[in-house]
């Protein structure tokens, strides 16, 4: 897959800039492998660890703890982030950890001046998001798993082990005696990726011992499926867009795949999720006669036609019919 030009300026950047590097660091085999492959990749470079304590398990203390010390005996800083978990309705804990514990980290980097947060996913992990996204019924987007190199919350995210076995870096490790924590939940099995790892991949493994090179070239082919399908939603949405929202008679033209993906990017925009289910309710919705009432909630927002528009707005803000009529 071709780089887009800001992410190989960012990739050069990563190489010669002079200024701090953040690592994602849990403790465990992956980032501790990653943080003492940047030592080796950039000595004299300050380096700073970021360590997320949630405080949902028991052994969190020592986690930081065992980071912290780790850090010091190799002479890099190492920040711990307190994190508390607001657990939203009808969400799932895992997911809301791992977005707030990135929320963090990247908050943390930008901070520090860093133009790069690197993590230590591996080629397990890449091979364990294409899976769970088969599970979910996910798209072309779904199924590109973690991107290798991508900008959010204001700093480049870098994945450099995404090609590495996790048991090479196991391997290492132990080869050369470096301490690392485990962490227990990822051997729940009430976990579905811990199932995952621990059920299916080995069956994998039997079948098909090059599953991670596979899978993850499978991930790279849906990525570059999933940029063209932007792309031209882009080109969609901008042919509808007007500041009322958009255009009825615009979206109408487009057929319904199309039409779904444009909705997507704009609701994107508007920091309003989708799934497929709710963008084809919709698109059923607007197929509907005019003069039929149309009112849509997707999260925190509301959609409902106006005239020769569709409108979005957050619910609290959202026009109740009895004032549009007025």
């Amino acid at each position: 897959m071709q780089a887009a030009a800001g992410e190989t300026d960012a990739a050069r950047a990563l190489v010669d800039a002079t200024w701090p590097l953040a690592l994602a660091f849990s403790g465990g085999a992956d980032s501790t492998a990653l943080v003492l492959a940047a030592r080796r990749v950039w000595p004299g470079r300050r380096l700073i660890a970021l360590h997320v304590h949630h405080g949902l398990q028991s052994a969190a203390d020592e986690f930081a703890a065992h980071a912290a010390g780790q850090c010091e005996r190799w002479g890099i800083e190492c920040r711990v982030l307190r994190v508390q978990v607001q657990l939203r309705r009808g969400g799932s804990l895992e997911e809301q950890a791992r977005e707030q514990r990135h929320a963090a980290l990247q908050g943390a980097a930008r901070d520090a001046g860093c133009g790069w947060l690197l993590l230590g996913h591996q080629a397990d992990d890449q091979a364990e998001s294409l899976l769970l996204a088969l599970l979910r019924g996910a798209g072309p987007a779904g199924l590109a798993a973690m991107p290798a190199a991508v900008r959010r919350g204001g700093v480049w995210l870098g994945r450099p082990l995404l090609g590495c076995p996790a048991a090479g870096l196991r391997a290492e490790l132990d080869a050369a005696r470096v301490a690392y924590v485990v962490d227990p939940m990822n051997a729940d099995p009430a976990l579905r990726r811990s199932r995952i790892r621990h059920e299916l991949l080995p069956v994998l493994d039997a079948l098909e011992p090059a599953w991670r090179r596979t899978l993850g070239r499978s991930a790279a082919l849906c990525a570059q499926a999933a940029l063209q399908v932007r792309a031209g939603a882009a080109l969609d949405l901008q042919a509808c867009r007007g500041l009322p929202g958009l255009r009825l008679e615009g979206l109408a033209a487009l057929d319904r795949a199309r039409r779904a993906e444009a909705l997507r990017a704009w609701l994107g925009e508007l920091g309003v999720r989708s799934n497929s289910a709710q963008l084809a309710n919709l698109c059923r919705q607007l197929d509907a006669p005019p003069q039929a009432a149309m009112c849509v909630r997707l999260g925190g927002a509301r959609l409902w036609r106006e005239g020769a528009w569709l409108r979005c707005e957050p619910a609290a803000r959202a026009p109740q019919p009895a004032d549009r009529a007025r």
